[in-house]
């Protein structure tokens, strides 16, 4: 019989997790975010301008509203925001396939986060490695939960998965033309997301500061190799340019986000004219706006309690919890047997070191809305995991059999999570894991649909709310609604989601609610019957 070959098993565990990720595409509510990333590619398809929230860059929504551009969907800029929000799936066609359409383009970003993936593994690792790096990656249930939303996570993956690839074939071979390439790399994974202006360079830090002080010809010529990122640093800058269609504003577009620069900035901004040019503006206006948001705070809970200044060790709990703990076992064994090979201790130590970098460089941040946040984290994990694995395998019979019963494991994990990948917690989080963790680690408005089915079942007359989410139950089909007060008791049935009832409870309402709800809908929802 023919063996498959290790590309071709990558390929298969590809298109397993796409398959995966397609067949979520229906089931779960519009969350919070994605008819924002939906209307701000359509306005860019329609108006040729890009106003919408510009605290993400252009290129994922492009590229996820492209589907729904085809399809008829359109943006409605009138009215509130809350009117522009709902005119996005609600307005053209029907919902359900808005949902589809919305999220069929974060396949592409899935699918160049995995070969990409592949290739820097195989790099490092050969055949083997990778083909365990990408089944680590593609059965990991937040990656592919994540992922299958119309939103940036899954595109901050790919940017980082492509920039990390480019950044390897460099330091193997630092001469001008990688440089380049990784320039433009790292261009497009800004373009992606923002968080690549910081995830980037931190774990090319760590890969650069382990191969420095295991390779001795390298340290030799890296001070002259590290000339030819000179370019390379004005390629992204062109690339990032490339992605804001190479437009140029003003500097008076940066105004409204005065109060968020340092003060040195601010002073630079009052010398300069409001009409100076300024190329890709909305680039400037959207970091200036991420910014603002994080220095004003945004309320954020962990474990019982709630804050608008963050919590300090957010990250590092939330990977914990939302991460399969076979893949967390793996990983930490990797600190004994691959440390202790004397091909793999290398390699383990620049990958892990690049990981963990993602995870302490996030923790001063105040947005702890949800690990997504960190979620490139998992490409350097994966490969640092797939190192940790090889290494037990090598080591003896005995833990050759225990890392297969640990890949088998978070195999297992990946397959019970269907089809709720995202909100997806380990054990380590015990019954109720919104006791630790809410927002959109379990809780982004996503169960809507499923809590519609449930009333229906059920002939519920009337329904007493808290929930997330932007969604027009009118239009979905609910009974009447009614939104509930946290201190005030509502009678029959009442349907409550995670987030609004633990930060209910942090703030002292929502006693009158019963201990145990009559069901759980889906991953996020107490319905109860209030007497």
């Amino acid at each position: 019989m023919k063996r498959f070959r290790p590309a071709t098993l990558a390929a298969i565990l590809i298109a397993i997790g796409a398959i995966r990720m397609a067949t979520t595409f229906r089931i779960f509510s519009a969350t919070n975010d994605e008819a924002t990333h939906i209307g701000a590619g359509l306005e860019l398809f329609q108006y040729h301008r890009y106003l919408l929230l510009r605290e993400n860059p252009p290129l994922p929504r492009v590229i996820l509203a492209a589907a729904p551009w085809f399809g008829g969907m359109r943006y409605d800029p009138h009215g509130s925001f809350s009117d522009q929000i709902h005119s996005i799936f609600y307005d053209h066609g029907d919902y359900t396939a808005n949902l589809v359409r919305a999220r069929a383009g974060t396949i592409v970003f899935f699918l160049i986060a995995a070969i990409a993936l592949f290739f820097t593994a195989r790099d490092a690792l050969g055949d083997s490695g990778a083909v365990a790096a990408i089944f680590l990656f593609t059965m990991e249930p937040i990656v592919l939960g994540y992922s299958a939303l119309a939103t940036h996570d899954g595109a901050a993956v790919a940017g980082l998965a492509v920039a990390l690839f480019a950044f390897g074939r460099w330091l193997r071979n630092p001469d001008l033309k990688r440089a380049l390439i990784f320039g433009a790399a790292f261009g497009f994974s800004i373009d992606c997301k923002f968080s690549s202006i910081v995830f980037v360079p931190v774990t090319c830090i760590a890969i650069t500061a382990v191969r420095l002080f295991r390779d001795t010809a390298l340290r030799r010529r890296f001070a002259r190799a590290l000339g030819t990122m000179i370019p390379a640093a004005a390629m992204t800058i062109l690339v990032i340019w490339a992605g804001y269609g190479f437009t140029i504003g003003t500097f008076g577009e940066l105004d409204p986000f005065r109060s968020a620069f340092s003060p040195a900035m601010q002073r630079l901004l009052t010398r300069l004219s409001p009409n100076a040019p300024l190329p890709a503006s909305d680039f400037f206006a959207g970091i200036a706006a991420l910014m603002k948001i994080d220095k004003e705070g945004f309320l954020t809970f962990l474990n019982g309690e709630t804050s608008t200044t963050g919590f300090r060790w957010y990250f590092p709990i939330a990977v914990g919890l939302k991460i399969t703990i076979a893949a967390l076992v793996l990983f930490i064994a990797g600190f004994w047997f691959a440390l202790r090979d004397r091909a793999l201790r290398g390699p383990f130590a620049e990958w892990s070191l690049a990981a963990i970098s993602i995870i302490l460089i996030s923790m001063p941040t105040a947005l702890d809305l949800g690990i997504r946040y960190v979620l490139p984290f998992y490409v350097p994990f994966a490969v640092a995991t797939a190192i940790a694995a090889l290494a037990m395998w090598r080591a003896s019979f005995a833990t050759a059999v225990i890392a297969v019963a640990l890949l088998l494991c978070h195999l297992g994990a990946s397959a019970l999570a269907h089809p709720d990948y995202f909100p997806y917690f380990n054990a380590l989080a015990g019954r109720d894991p919104s006791r630790h963790l809410i927002d959109s680690n379990i809780d982004w408005g996503q169960d809507i649909l499923r809590l519609r089915d449930v009333a229906r079942r059920k002939l519920i007359p009337a329904l007493g709310i808290a929930l997330m989410g932007p969604a027009d139950f009118t239009a979905l089909g609910f009974p009447p609604v009614e939104g509930i007060s946290p201190w005030t008791k509502t009678h029959g049935w009442v349907a409550v989601s995670d987030h609004a009832r633990q930060v209910m409870r942090a703030q002292g309402g929502g006693r009158w609610l019963p201990d145990e709800p009559i069901q759980r809908v889906g991953k996020s929802i107490s319905l109860y019957y209030v007497p």
